[in-house]
């Protein structure tokens, strides 16, 4: 059983993936873990950009990353990128790999395991502007609070912060903007880019939050060990 990760979107949040999976394999020895190959593919336009109808159309070189996968071997395929599920029915037409939904298994897994109906989603404004979290967490019956348009802003130059490798955001910066939405309401926070759980554990925000690439490198994890 091999994983493929279609990486490169960014490269940064690609590695963080494959520690995550890597640290919640339990093994031995170095042939325990998965058999996984990357295809860090940079050259796939930005996501946003697209959606929000100012950049080039990110498929063809999603769909080369797949059909690449597939040819090194891949059985299934995960996207440590939120804003690229976007294109997710698009992409699998293409391949005979099984690619995983990371935002439907969020889903699925907060559904199973939380008792909370409503989350904060802190995202791309590409990610809020395609309604992808609200229309699949629709499906299971939750819903999604989103922050205003300058606040949306905010999160979007943090998250192109972090892909600069830059981690000037202060914990009170990103705390603050939190509780200008959730209060003192026991609402779980979605960090619904995978730059932002990276930003998080960086600058050691205290808040409790919804990691969507940690789901998604448990599903590949139990995936594998099915076989």
């Amino acid at each position: 059983m091999i994983l493929g990760i279609m990486g490169g979107m960014g490269p940064l949040a690609t590695s963080e993936l494959f520690r995550k999976i890597i640290e919640l394999t339990n093994v031995n020895k170095d042939k325990d873990h998965l058999h996984i190959v990357i295809d860090n593919n940079t050259e796939i336009p930005d996501r946003t950009d697209y959606i929000l109808k100012s950049g080039e159309d990110p498929r063809i070189e999603m769909i080369r990353s797949a059909i690449k996968l597939e040819m090194m071997g891949a059985d299934y395929i995960a996207i440590p990128c939120n804003t690229a599920h976007y294109f997710y029915d698009d992409i699998k037409k293409y391949t005979r790999s099984k690619i995983l939904h990371m935002i439907r298994e969020t889903a699925i897994y907060l559904a199973n395991n939380r008792n909370s109906k409503e989350y904060f989603l802190m995202a791309t404004t590409g990610t809020y502007e395609s309604k992808i979290y609200t229309n699949i967490f629709n499906e299971y019956g939750l819903k999604i609070l989103e922050p205003d348009y300058s606040d949306k802003m905010a999160i979007m130059d943090w998250i192109y912060r972090v892909k600069s490798s830059k981690f000037d955001i202060t914990s009170q910066e990103f705390e603050g903007l939190i509780n200008k939405y959730i209060k003192n309401m026991d609402m779980p926070i979605i960090l619904g880019c995978t730059e932002l759980p990276i930003l998080a554990n960086h600058i050691r925000v205290c808040k409790d939050f919804v990691d969507p690439s940690a789901i998604i490198a448990k599903k590949c994890v139990e995936l594998a060990n099915k076989f």
